[in-house]
């Protein structure tokens, strides 16, 4: 059953339906075609002969001429073969005076008295060539005129049934044509299948050891066809398979590590405080420190949340939004991280500044971006934004007066995990590249030229909102 359902399999079977069928269709169209081509071309033969015989009458000193004193031609061509046929030499009177065949056709008889006809009784001039069809023979009659007047005509004939035997016979042989063939595209077929199938094979080999991880083998693209194309896409695709296979071995190895500091830290205050090695405000001290890195580990959990989320494929539906309300919300979000640290959140977005995306989304963005400003800053952090390129984008500026990026903050800054001086989950500014992403957007972080770390985002500005 499994050979039955095989590509290979089908391709045999579609082309020798496609080629059984051109068969029975061209057979059916080439019946009455070449019915009508032989009778054509025995009207033209049997004309031909029958004038042929009348030179040939004219031709003798001694007039007509009687059984045994002739020698004429007594086939025709058809397609290419000699086909026999006969003739009468009529006289006047419509009487036979020879013929091929006087066994059958004696001498004295009248037209009219033979078993066959070959003529119908109609009407018609002897004076010129005429063609006669009955239901057995085909007849070609030409006059026998010398300079004394008409001395009788000449009857050339054929049956039908010689014609059908030669159309039969051609038949055969444009099925015998067909046949062989068919055997030779069959024979073309069974290596063009093995020359399909073999990269196909190697294709399927290629797959498993993909789904086995061995993201290093690759497909060989020698030629430059469409096989060679999906070889090449294939290849590109182990390669971003192998990026993101690395990134995500990466990420569950530093995940791993980032949740394990705040849990040791955990164990040992809640031991100690089980054992009674922490007394009087130790205890106090202890639980302060449990319950920071509780958040501390809920914070890691919830942005580990987001980044799965953001990489499951899944359809945006963004709709219009209104900056100036998502920077409020957040900054109302981030307040009390901003009034412990004492920093200063200033927001210079005005009202009716429309841009289009998710709005939990944009609001994790900024969350994100406020966090990480509010870490490092000294005194105060500074949202603004702007219209770009005609006013079809919207460019956000994050600022603060803090130390800045240093140079592996700069070239690391939006990996898994990557925690600079002072640095958080290590997880902030990978979501925001991710959510820009999403939205089609640009992300960018350098130093100010006046002190501190900017990071500037670019999103694209609803349309026909006012």
């Amino acid at each position: 059953m499994g050979k039955l359902q095989s590509i290979s399999t089908k391709i045999v079977i579609s082309y020798l339906a496609v080629v059984i069928s051109t068969i029975l269709v061209t057979a059916l169209a080439f019946y009455p075609m070449l019915i009508e081509v032989l009778e054509k071309r025995a009207e033209i033969g049997l004309e031909k002969q029958a004038w042929e015989i009348s030179h040939a009458i004219l031709s003798r000193q001694s007039g007509l001429l009687v059984n045994g004193e002739y020698d004429f031609p007594l086939t025709i061509i058809l397609l290419g073969r000699s086909v026999e046929s006969d003739f009468l030499c009529l006289n006047t009177q419509d009487k036979i005076v020879f013929s091929s065949k006087p066994e059958l056709f004696s001498s004295g008889l009248s037209l009219s008295q033979l078993a066959v006809k070959l003529r119908k009784e109609e009407t018609f001039d002897r004076n010129k060539s005429n063609i006669f069809k009955s239901e057995s023979y085909l007849a070609a009659e030409v006059p026998i005129r010398s300079s004394a007047g008409l001395e009788g005509t000449v009857m050339t004939f054929i049956a039908f049934s010689t014609l059908h035997a030669l159309y039969w016979e051609m038949l055969l042989l444009f099925f015998g044509c067909f046949l062989i063939a068919l055997i030779v595209a069959l024979i073309i077929a069974f290596f063009l299948i093995h020359y399909l199938v073999r990269p196909l094979r190697r294709l399927e080999e290629y797959a498993k050891a993909v789904g086995n991880r061995q993201f290093d083998i690759r497909l060989e693209t020698k030629s430059n066809n469409e096989l060679s194309q999906l070889a090449a896409a294939l290849n590109q695709m182990a390669d971003q398979l192998k990026s993101h296979d690395e990134g995500m071995r990466r990420f569950f190895r530093n995940a791993s590590h980032e949740m394990k500091t705040p849990l040791m830290s955990i164990n040992g205050y809640a031991e100690g405080i089980r054992d009674g090695i922490f007394t009087g405000p130790e205890i106090e001290n202890a639980i302060e420190i449990i319950h920071k890195e509780s958040l501390r580990m809920r914070n890691l959990v919830e942005n580990m949340i987001d980044i799965s989320i953001l990489e499951q494929p899944h359809k945006n539906y963004f709709l219009p939004h209104d900056l100036y309300y998502i920077i409020e919300e957040c900054r109302r979000t981030v307040g009390g991280y901003a009034m412990e640290k004492k920093i200063e959140i200033l927001s210079l977005v005005q009202k009716n500044t429309w841009v289009s995306g998710d709005w939990d989304q944009l609001c994790s963005l900024l969350i994100n971006l406020l966090s990480n400003g509010i870490r490092h800053a000294k005194s105060f952090v500074k949202v603004k934004s702007q219209t770009i390129d005609i006013e079809n984008k919207v460019l956000i500026t994050v600022h603060d007066d803090g130390a800045g990026f240093n140079t592996e903050d700069l070239n690391h800054a939006f990996e898994y995990f990557y925690t600079g001086v002072n640095g958080g989950s290590g997880l902030g500014l990978p979501i925001v590249k991710k959510i820009v992403t999403e939205h089609n957007g640009q992300v960018r972080i350098y130093n100010s030229s006046q002190g501190g770390a900017i990071v500037e985002v670019v999103l694209w500005a609803a349309k026909g909102v006012s």
